[in-house]
């Protein structure tokens, strides 16, 4: 198994409690947010997330301005953010049943002892997952586009009476002698 990530994570805790706040804080794992952010309402929560895209955003509910699922829907709507909203158990099975098919991990409260640290703890790994993910993509993305200019250039060689066979291998030929990569030499056959 591969060792543990040391990504560096934000996050935006939405909640008018202090007390929440600091218990928040407590439960995070340590040494992995940079970027520690706290609103007390929901409008402040969506003017910050205009400036600033974070990973993980928590909500304390009830917000001052509301209960926070509009702000919740905004998030999941608009941006590629965990959350995780905690609130009343009175409401829990609805707010539960309404959120978690949007990817919102929604806690009762008062908090149970570590259920904060662990659904932390798993937006953290599905954000490491995800990044890896998006690695690749962009890395295909890439070797797609590389495939796509020396294809390019190929094509231009045909053109100029090349074999498709004799213009693959000159690509190859002329980035060995070259010390250049076959883009770079497709590139330049393009140019």
């Amino acid at each position: 198994m591969e060792k543990k990530s040391t990504s560096r994570y934000s996050i935006l805790i939405v909640s008018n409690s202090e007390q929440f706040n600091m218990l928040a804080q407590k439960s995070m794992p340590s040494g992995r947010f940079d970027v520690i952010e706290k609103r007390k309402s929901a409008s402040a929560a969506r003017r910050e997330i205009l400036v600033r895209e974070y990973d993980i955003v928590l909500i304390n509910a009830p917000l001052s301005d509301g209960f926070g699922v509009d702000f919740v829907m905004d998030v999941v709507d608009r941006h590629s953010s965990g959350i995780i909203m905690v609130v009343p158990v009175e409401v829990y099975p609805d707010m539960a049943a309404r959120l978690t098919d949007y990817g919102v991990i929604v806690v009762p409260k008062p908090l149970q002892k570590g259920i904060l640290d662990r659904s932390l703890r798993l937006l953290i790994a599905f954000g490491e997952r995800l990044r890896k993910s998006q690695k690749k993509v962009r890395t295909l993305e890439e070797k797609m586009n590389e495939l796509k200019i020396i294809s390019r250039a190929k094509i231009v060689l045909v053109q100029r009476g090349m074999s498709e066979e004799e213009a693959h291998e000159y690509i190859i030929r002329e980035a060995m002698n070259n010390g250049l990569t076959k883009r770079e030499v497709a590139e330049d056959i393009l140019d």
